[in-house]
């Protein structure tokens, strides 16, 4: 089994995700560990499919999972969690706005006994740094105050995209989560809440990069109706349903393109 998958979603990433790709891919194969980095590409209209084929030819440790048409990026880190084969499976923002270096304060804390361990940017922390747009720390302030009282008393940041996921508590939750946009961090969160495991929240370093796929104006209010959705689906009982088949079907994995095309 390998011991780590690192999830990352993309979408027309062709200018960011190289160098993301290539720091992931160099700390890791340092580490003298099994792990497998699976790029999501949600649909991409650029060549962001084509860049991470031809950097997996020589580094087989990469894969990649391409499907049409853009589904958002719930949709995707879901797909990945069902098809990753790692004992823990990371989510990782293809900007690289997380160093992959913090992933081992995660990994220390699913060793030390918890299931799940977030990055934070907002938890107190006097030795971490964080480079945030100030407009955009104001907003995601008041989003997570208001997720806070509908679902989540207790978290600092729902919405970092750096969290580390123990393989059955990543396929237990993901089984069942149905929120396809930026808001399916609450969903996630929440179920992993009523199922009782055990997550805590790291602080972690971060830095701002440019190019962010999150539209404030237009994203914004979509993801306060699907924390409205979570709160009714949680109303509703449906985060009590138990469903391990995978989601990821109708997929194409690399390996399968490959095969296609030598038939």
């Amino acid at each position: 089994m390998i011991e780590l998958s690192v999830i990352i979603p993309a979408y027309n990433e062709e200018g960011r995700l190289p160098k993301t790709l290539d720091s992931v891919y160099q700390f890791l194969s340092k580490r003298g560990r099994s792990f497998e980095v699976l790029v999501v590409d949600d649909g991409s209209h650029d060549a962001t499919a084509d860049l991470v084929i031809n950097y997996s030819k020589e580094h087989p440790e990469v894969r990649i999972l391409s499907y049409q048409p853009n589904r958002g990026k719930g949709f995707a880190v879901r797909s990945g969690m069902m098809a990753a084969r790692g004992e823990a499976m990371l989510i990782d923002d293809a900007d690289g706005s997380s160093p992959i270096e913090e992933v081992e304060k995660l990994e220390d804390a699913l060793r030390s006994g918890f299931d799940i361990a977030i990055g934070s940017r907002a938890k107190p922390d006097e030795s971490r740094k964080v480079d945030a747009l100030l407009h955009r720390k104001f907003i995601g302030n008041t989003f997570n105050a208001i997720v806070q009282s509908l679902l989540l008393p207790g978290f600092y940041d729902t919405q970092c995209g750096f969290k580390l996921f123990k393989r059955h508590a990543a396929r237990d939750i993901f089984s069942v989560n149905r929120i396809d946009g930026f808001g399916f961090d609450v969903e996630v969160l929440y179920i992993a809440r009523m199922r009782a495991y055990k997550t805590t929240e790291i602080a972690i370093n971060w830095a701002n990069m440019e190019g962010s796929k999150v539209n404030v104006l237009v994203d914004s209010p979509k993801m306060l109706l699907e924390v409205l959705k979570v709160t009714l689906s949680a109303w509703c009982g449906f985060y009590k349903v138990r469903n391990l088949k995978s989601r990821s079907e109708g997929l194409i994995g690399v390996g399968d393109r490959e095969r296609d095309d030598a038939s």
